[in-house]
């Protein structure tokens, strides 16, 4: 664990979790499974491998899905990628601007 004066340019503390974890692409996606390497009161770092991962997805600390957080990607450097939490006030702000490329009219 970092002590709060060797954060550097970070907000908060990270607390080294190491534990498996579970990223939930979207809400009818199958979970894919990731290494959770640590987290903050804003933020997860996490083990991905070569997966895919969208920018706006879900975090599951466990696999009954008791704990979920939804993220973003801050981040990515290889198999590891870093997240902000996003609260539901944010969620619907991303929702809101995503606009589903299937439904634009095709140029005429």
């Amino acid at each position: 664990m970092r002590h709060s004066k060797d954060l550097g340019d970070r907000r908060h503390e990270r607390i080294e979790y190491r534990r498996p974890g579970f990223i939930i692409p979207s809400p009818d996606a199958p979970w894919l499974e990731c290494f959770i390497l640590d987290v903050s009161a804003s933020g997860i770092c996490i083990e991905v491998g070569a997966l895919a991962i969208p920018k706006v997805f879900g975090v599951a600390f466990n696999a009954h899905g008791t704990v979920i957080r939804v993220c973003y990607v801050a981040w990515r450097r290889g198999e590891l990628i870093g997240a902000s939490y996003l609260s539901a006030k944010q969620l619907r702000e991303c929702q809101q601007r995503y606009v589903d490329p299937r439904l634009q009219k095709l140029p005429a």
